[in-house]
């Protein structure tokens, strides 16, 4: 399961994000962020107390990284542990998106 807070700052939005993003919680967890998309200019995913993402969540991630791209909008993950930086690395998504470790 993963739970989501918003912090709404004007046209920005911070998302503190918990749990593991993998196939059971990436299609809920993609339909919130799509539609917060929708509404915020800026949107920064906050991952403190994300310990895991699959496949499905970095495709998540993609597809709310084209989405803001394709609206003029800035897109950015904070607080990346070292195991999940690790899977972005690996994966090459820390080249296209603004990621930052703890």
């Amino acid at each position: 399961m993963v739970d989501i807070e918003l912090r709404k700052h004007e046209k920005a939005a911070e998302l503190p994000l918990s749990g593991r993003i993998d196939s059971i919680t990436a299609p809920a967890l993609e339909k919130s962020l799509l539609e917060s998309a929708q509404l915020y200019d800026d949107m920064t995913l906050d991952f403190t107390k994300v310990a895991y993402i699959s496949s499905a969540g970095l495709r998540t991630l993609m597809k709310l990284h084209k989405t803001m791209r394709g609206k003029g909008g800035r897109f950015a993950i904070k607080n990346v542990s070292k195991d999940v930086m690790d899977v972005f690395r690996v994966t090459g998504m820390n080249s296209l998106i603004d990621i930052q470790c703890e």
